[in-house]
C-alpha cells in the first residue's frame, strides 16, 4: 500500500522561517534523485504529485543555522520540471554530550 502525502512541517520560530525562505529561494542543493540516483520515495511521489521519476530530487538547504543548540537544515522533495516543492521538514541535529562518570 502506498503511503499518502507527508504534510509540510511548519517553522517553529523566526530563524527556521528565514532558513526555509532562503532555501526555497535557491540557496539549496540536491542530495539525491534524478535518473542517476533515483529516490526510494519516487513511486509514492509520482503517484501522489505526478511527474516522471527522473524529475524528483531530495533537496537540502545549503545553510545550517544553530537554533536552540541544534544544527538545523531544511529537507524537501522538488520536481525539477514543475518547480513543485513538497513534504518540507526541518532536520535538527543536537550535539552529543559526553557521559558523566
Amino acid at each position: 500500500m502506498t503511503k499518502g502525502p507527508i504534510p509540510d512541517e511548519t517553522p517553529s520560530n523566526l530563524q527556521e522561517q528565514l532558513l526555509l525562505e532562503d532555501a526555497l529561494a535557491g540557496n539549496a542543493r540536491p542530495i539525491q534523485g534524478g535518473a542517476r540516483r533515483p529516490l526510494g520515495d519516487v513511486p509514492r511521489l509520482v503517484a501522489i504529485y505526478g511527474g516522471q521519476p527522473e524529475d524528483w530530487f531530495k533537496m537540502t538547504s545549503n545553510e545550517a543555522f544553530v537554533i536552540n543548540g541544534a544544527s538545523v537544515q531544511v529537507h524537501w522533495f522538488r520536481n525539477n520540471q514543475t518547480g513543485q516543492n513538497v513534504e518540507i521538514k526541518f532536520k535538527r541535529n543536537y550535539p552529543k554530550t559526553a557521559p558523566t562518570n
